[in-house]
């Protein structure tokens, strides 16, 4: 899969746990390997979630989950996750698609709130936390006259 600047790429491989008695992976798995990747994400911006949190007292909670299922992976498939992060105010948009041999399996965006770790309210995503994980910030388009 080509990488396009500002994405995330990360693989891995399809445990037997993984795969429903049709033989492909269960579909609600697709969020936990995105809950991998996004953790990888952080990582490989230098700094581990639970770093994160600690520094930052802020945490994340998933609030929208859109997926457009293709194809199924199954057991010992390589899938490759691509991640574009974005963000606004206190939203952050993780953009993805899954690749299997050049085959998309899956596509879709999660929406994530931001919410402070000692008040457990939503707030804004401090510009610093925009630059260290390099999110883009996400612009709304006006619609064209």
């Amino acid at each position: 899969m080509k990488s396009k600047e500002g994405t995330f790429q990360h693989s891995f491989r399809v445990r037997y746990s993984e795969v429903d008695s049709q033989g492909i992976v269960f579909n609600a798995n697709y969020l936990n390997y995105l809950d991998v990747a996004i953790t990888e994400y952080f990582r490989a911006k230098g700094i581990s979630y639970s770093e994160f949190i600690e520094r930052y007292q802020l945490d994340f909670h998933v609030v929208q989950s859109l997926i457009d299922y293709r194809n199924g992976a199954k057991f010992d498939d390589l899938l490759e996750i691509a991640l574009s992060p974005s963000y606004k105010s206190s939203k952050i948009y993780w953009s993805f698609q899954m690749i299997c041999g050049g085959k998309k399996i899956c596509s879709g965006m999660l929406t994530y709130i931001t919410v402070s770790h000692v008040t457990k309210k939503i707030v804004s995503l401090p510009e610093e936390v925009g630059r260290l994980l390099k999110f883009e910030v996400k612009v709304d388009q006006k619609p064209t006259e």
